[in-house]
């Protein structure tokens, strides 16, 4: 007795890493589940596009070739998957498969999505990896957990490991109910939300649009008056960008960028060349977000919202010089 309290008060020190894995896997299976653009093919953060885009860069490649078959299906038990681990790490259950899972879904991530991040502890998925350890090591986690409760239930059958069985087997697959349910109705209200919502930022792509042709002055016997030529290049005309709308560009040495007409009139301009692997961005959900690697950034900052960028995309100087947007 008195050694088995000395081990749950060593266990205790676990609580801080039990909570933080639980709740970050928990929230990440049901962010996924909330985002429509999840599984949507036409979006650049789908798990459809992350699969292709880093099927020939990973040493998993040959798997996420075969998982190119039936994304959906992938993409679904990822999700699902983080939910069940997040839930039996919060409640206790069955630690060492769940740790195992864990482990397994952050060596997935670390062997894909981040495996290029340089250095490499800038990537997250590695350190995960190792934080799963410990509780696949130990086997247990601080009390109170559902394990204990089996364990002591079990102690009063006259079979206690059938017992123990049978109470744990029960708990998993309520469990599994429980996540089930969670899941559909989390999947229900991003969706519902996502339609009646605008995206985050209300900033969209704009179609291409011509550069506004300059007209020629009419036919005068007066001399012309010199005026000074306007700074920079021309990029559009305010009037051809409404706000809340992104028009995409060349900058001065012919790399992509992107000029983003904000809904309080202001203008701002990026480059549209991700400081991760040098991918183009697009514009996905009103943020600016890489197909190659999932990186993301702030529409209105360029600042890195998620994924391995080391940093922000580069901020590009606009002004307006008559009722033009042009780039000095």
């Amino acid at each position: 007795m008195t050694t088995a309290m000395a081990a749950d008060g060593r266990a205790s020190y676990l609580w801080p890493l039990r909570l933080f894995l639980g709740v970050t896997f928990t929230y990440a299976g049901l962010q996924k589940l909330a985002n429509p653009d999840y599984l949507n093919a036409h979006s650049v953060t789908s798990v459809q596009r992350t699969i292709l885009s880093l099927r020939h860069s990973s040493p998993i490649g040959p798997l996420l070739g075969l998982s190119a078959h039936a994304p959906i299906v992938v993409g679904v038990l990822i999700a699902l998957g983080e939910l069940a681990v997040g839930f039996a790490t919060l409640l206790g259950l069955w630690v060492r498969v769940a740790a195992a899972g864990g482990m397994l879904l952050a060596l997935t991530f670390f062997l894909t999505v981040s495996f290029h991040t340089r250095p490499y502890y800038y990537g997250s998925d590695i350190v995960f990896v190792f934080a799963w350890s410990v509780p696949l090591l130990a086997g247990r986690w601080p009390a109170p957990t559902l394990d204990g409760w089996v364990a002591q239930r079990a102690k009063t059958s006259p079979d206690p490991q059938r017992r123990a069985l049978v109470l744990g087997s029960a708990s998993a697959l309520a469990l599994a109910g429980g996540v089930g349910a969670l899941a559909g109705l989390t999947a229900g209200i991003g969706r519902a939300l996502h339609r009646s919502a605008p995206s985050a930022g209300g900033v969209t792509a704009a179609p291409p649009a011509a550069a506004p042709a300059a007209s020629s002055p009419p036919p005068s016997s007066t001399p012309a008056t010199p005026t000074s030529a306007p700074p920079g290049r021309l990029i559009a005309s305010v009037a051809h960008l409404p706000p809340g709308q992104a028009l995409r560009f060349q900058d001065a040495v012919g790399d992509p960028a992107w000029l983003v007409h904000e809904q309080d009139g202001r203008f701002r301009a990026f480059s549209a060349v991700c400081t991760h692997a040098g991918c183009t961005v697009d514009i996905s959900g009103g943020e600016f977000v890489c197909p190659c690697h999932g990186g993301s950034y702030d529409i209105r900052t360029g600042a890195v919202t998620g994924g391995p960028p080391p940093r922000s995309l580069p901020a590009l100087p606009v002004r307006v010089v008559d009722g033009g947007v042009r780039l000095v």
